[in-house]
């Protein structure tokens, strides 16, 4: 499966787009410069990137695992376009239940290794510091789901009712793109990996950031 920045592109195009005062040509400037940076930063190429092969060993991993989501989501559990809630709800339990089971195994540290772990607060660190550090973590702050709710534990489904919280934009231009339906979520320190398709907590690293 090719994994696309088009997620990056997207939330990196609102906030230039929102730049009042700004020509087309001067907002596109820092967008393609972070864009290119953030690439540098995640590349498999290790011409490029010294951290180039944890990079594709985190990306084959997640490509693995998108595979198998869209393997486990047809029938029963095939996420179809209906106004019927129970339906919907159905579905999503149907695969939840299909994705738990076919990871009955699962444990922590089987995306986010002992080998990329530290590559990932590598990546994370500079974006918490300075003015944008600071807005990063008033928004991680604003979304924050109530302390204790979140369980991290691999397989685990993520608590209905509770907010998933936005990852801000310079966090996530400086992070390996995923393939649907693997999404980062930040809680309070700690990085999640979410299949949001199936609601259920993937890995995590403990203490990602600092606050």
């Amino acid at each position: 499966m090719k994994v696309s920045r088009w997620l990056h592109v997207a939330v990196f195009a609102v906030v230039a787009t929102g730049c009042n005062g700004l020509n087309q040509s001067t907002a596109e400037t820092p967008v393609e410069a972070a864009l290119q940076a953030g690439e540098r930063k995640t590349s498999t190429d290790p011409d490029v990137n010294p951290d180039a092969a944890a990079m594709a060993d985190f990306q084959k991993r997640v490509e693995a695992y998108a595979e198998l989501h869209k393997r486990l989501a047809k029938g029963d559990a095939a996420q179809k376009q209906t106004s019927d809630a129970g339906k919907l709800n159905d579905a999503q339990n149907t695969l939840t239940a299909r994705v738990q089971a076919a990871r009955a195994g699962a444990k922590h540290g089987e995306f986010f290794t002992e080998t990329i772990r530290p590559v990932f607060r590598r990546l994370l660190a500079p974006e918490l510091k300075g003015q944008a550090g600071r807005d990063a973590k008033a928004v991680l702050k604003d979304d924050a789901p109530n302390p204790g709710s979140v369980p991290f534990k691999v397989n685990a489904k993520y608590p209905d009712g509770q907010p998933l919280p936005t990852v801000p934009a310079n966090l996530l231009l400086t992070l390996p793109p995923l393939p649907a339906p693997l999404e980062y979520r930040i809680v309070g320190q700690h990085l999640l990996l979410l299949d949001t398709g199936a609601d259920l907590v993937v890995d995590y690293i403990l203490n990602a950031i600092s606050t």
